[in-house]
């Protein structure tokens, strides 16, 4: 067989056109049709059609397979069974699931979403490349930065500039290839490195939550020295500006109020929640110690000691170290169990207020007997209106930022583990905020 003709992932999918690599020994297949997984041509996309992947979508001369050229990854590149980990990853199911569906558009383009959604929205945000109003403008765009003010004087989030139609996080997302880095245009041979994060990720980079010091200063909150975890924390985090958000008095106008799902980066940090006047928040051993990667991503020795693309965090990584040798699971010293009965009781005075629902059109219900058991405090949304279960209609600022708190601990997985004391902390005060009281059984930690 002759040379394959290489084509990137990025070309591949802009504007929505997908392609595979053809062979020049064979005239390229027609397009699978969508049904099972099906192997590949044996002339790496000439010859006999391929079937389409599990997600349906058939390429123009082989099997697509979550956004990357199926001619390309098999036989020559597993990449040593990172793109198999990454097809176990919430990343590729997402992709998966967003195809064909009613969201395809919105999260991609012109929309924020595709900030972090589009296979190339990090490319673009890294260039200073958004969208803005009327000439506003991103203080750190390069640096994740997405909230900014108008010149009207409102706050806003940048739109994403491309042109991706599928939501879709793969290799190209985050790492950079290009003529210069692309072995097939080189012709020098792959070694681990040759496609660098697109995200700064030296050790004095930093990247930015959006959480502002100051009520009309938009500039965000440096995140920390968090290295290649940096990556990570310019999508996982909320995508609102809390210090702006949150005003004297607050109405619920939607059951999308409050921080975008995923929000774990303001957690880790211990810097992205509601602070109430007059109290200090502190932060935990793993933010100090830790990053991202050091949980998610540890190296596999199956897959060459190179990270794990499956991005779930491994308990194998607590157990290893001198920290956590004996746990079985993240529950550690009943760390997690304490946070899950903490976020029962702000659930149920959130509730009882008239604040949550899992309605998604309304009219906006108050959660069932069954949503309040159900352990699944990242499936409630706010109830639009918003005091019809007592609590007053229009909300202080302490009082929404006790709802904020409560959906970016949720929203933000682990329970608690990505920082347990910061944790804590946010669920006592936002109970005291609501219901004027300590929460019972559930202590602060200073």
């Amino acid at each position: 067989m002759t040379k394959l003709r290489f084509v990137t992932i990025l070309s591949a999918l802009i504007g929505g056109a997908l392609w595979a690599c053809t062979g020049s020994d064979g005239a390229p297949g027609t397009p699978g049709a969508a049904g099972t997984a099906g192997a590949q041509g044996p002339s790496g996309g000439g010859g006999p059609a391929g079937s389409a992947g599990p997600q349906g979508m058939p390429g123009p001369s082989g099997v697509i397979d979550g956004g990357l050229p199926s001619s390309c990854l098999t036989p020559c590149h597993g990449f040593n069974g990172i793109v198999e980990q990454w097809k176990t990853s919430t990343h590729y199911a997402t992709f998966v699931s967003n195809l064909g569906g009613t969201e395809v558009d919105t999260w991609t383009g012109p929309q924020a979403c595709g900030n972090c959604h589009a296979i190339d929205g990090l490319s673009y945000r890294v260039a200073g490349n958004v969208g803005t109003v009327d000439g506003g403008a991103v203080a750190n765009v390069k640096n994740g930065e997405l909230n900014y003010k108008t010149p009207s004087g409102s706050t806003t989030e940048s739109v994403y500039r491309g042109s991706a139609k599928v939501a879709a996080v793969t290799c190209v997302t985050c790492h950079e290839v290009s003529d210069a880095t692309d072995p097939h245009r080189t012709g020098l041979a792959f070694v681990p490195g040759s496609f660098p994060l697109r995200t700064p990720s030296g050790k004095t980079d930093q990247v930015f939550l959006e959480k502002s010091p100051a009520v009309g200063t938009i500039t965000g909150t440096q995140a920390g020295l968090r290295g290649t975890a940096n990556t990570c924390i310019m999508c996982h985090k909320s995508r609102k500006d809390v210090t702006q958000y949150i005003t004297a008095s607050n109405t619920l106008t939607s059951p999308y109020w409050g921080p975008h799902e995923g929000p774990q980066a303001d957690v880790y940090t211990g810097l992205g929640g509601y602070h109430y006047t007059g109290l200090t928040y502190g932060t935990s051993t793993h933010e100090a110690k830790l990053t991202c990667v050091d949980c998610h991503m540890p190296d596999i020795t199956t897959n060459g000691n190179t990270p794990n693309h499956s991005f779930y965090a491994q308990i194998s990584t607590c157990t290893a170290s001198s920290c956590h040798t004996s746990a079985p699971n993240f529950d550690v010293d009943g760390g997690q169990s304490t946070v899950r009965a903490g976020l029962f009781l702000l659930q149920k005075a959130l509730n009882s207020a008239g604040y949550l629902t899992r309605d998604a059109a309304g009219p906006y219900g108050a959660l069932s007997s069954a949503a309040l058991a159900d352990s699944h405090f990242e499936l409630d949304r706010t109830r639009a209106g918003g005091g019809d279960g007592g609590g007053p209609s229009v909300l202080t600022a302490d009082q929404a930022g006790a709802l904020y708190n409560y959906l970016i601990v949720a929203r933000g997985s682990g329970l608690g583990v990505h920082n347990p004391k910061y944790t804590k902390q946010l669920i006592y005060d936002s109970y005291v905020a609501v219901v004027g009281s300590a929460p019972p059984g559930f202590g602060r930690p200073q």
